[in-house]
Order: C-alpha cells, then structure tokens, then sequence
C-alpha cells in the first residue's frame, strides 16, 4: 500500500470558526454528516488496497471535520485564541459531547500518522480502527446536533 495512498493536504481547507455566527454551527454539522456518510459509504466497499486508502482519506476528512464542529461550538469569549485538537478533545470531554476521550486520543495519534504516509502495516493497523472511530464520529455528532 505504501506509495500508492494518496493523502491529501487537508490543512488547506480552513473554516474560520472564530467568526462564525450561529448558523454556521449547523453548516458545520452539515458538513460532518456528509463526511460520515462519505465514510460509511468507503466502509462498506471491498479490501482493496485501493478501497482501504480511500476509507483512510476519508478518515482524515471526517476527523478534521469533527475537529472543526467541536471548535465551532465550543467558541469562548476569546475568539481570536485558536485551539488545537487536544484542547478540543478536552472541551468536548468537559461538555458531555463525546464517550470515551483515551481513544480520541488514540485517533488523533492515528490522524497523524496517515499524514506521514504510513507504510502498509501501519496504514492495515490504523484501517482496522475505522470502525470504532466511525461509532465515535457519529456519537459526536448526536451530541452536537442535539444543541441546536
């Protein structure tokens, strides 16, 4: 599989999350669905090498998505202070918005490691977690939706 994954960069695609008004909490959320669903769809598809390096892109887009919505809801009073993936898993925790931070963690190791192009056995290691994180994902996003 090495060599042939294609991993986008997905820090090209910012969302300025500070500046949102209200309604932009729901265009977020939007956009998480429809980045689940893109990744339940690649889930589905056979073994291939091919297919797993597609479910591991989406991946990537549905975590920083959910990165992104945790961000956008929890906004402070201080909107110009930008919080990165750890403080947001923190604030998701203190908030009651999602089950199970340690494997957050875990997936947050894992985000960044298909972003360093992962050889075939890390790349597998990392596949075989999509569905745990596709349940965690999706566990997120009812606790989201369920603010507006």
């Amino acid at each position: 599989m090495k060599g042939g994954m294609f991993f986008s960069n997905l820090s090209r695609f910012k969302i300025n999350v500070s500046e949102a008004p209200p309604p932009q909490k729901k265009v977020l959320l939007t956009h998480l669905d429809w980045n689940l669903q893109r990744l339940d769809e690649a889930l589905k598809q056979e073994s291939t090498d091919y297919f797993k390096s597609a479910a591991l892109q989406r991946f990537g887009h549905t975590y920083t998505m959910a990165i992104k919505s945790i961000s956008g809801f929890g906004e402070t009073e201080d909107e110009t202070k930008k919080i990165n993936a750890e403080q947001c898993i923190e604030l998701a925790k203190k908030n009651g918005w999602m089950e199970d931070p340690p494997q957050w963690q875990e997936m947050i190791a894992d985000y960044k490691c298909i972003n360093q192009k992962p050889d075939e056995q890390e790349a597998e290691a990392v596949y075989q977690k999509l569905p745990r994180y596709q349940k965690a994902f999706k566990n997120l996003y009812s606790h989201l939706q369920s603010l507006l």
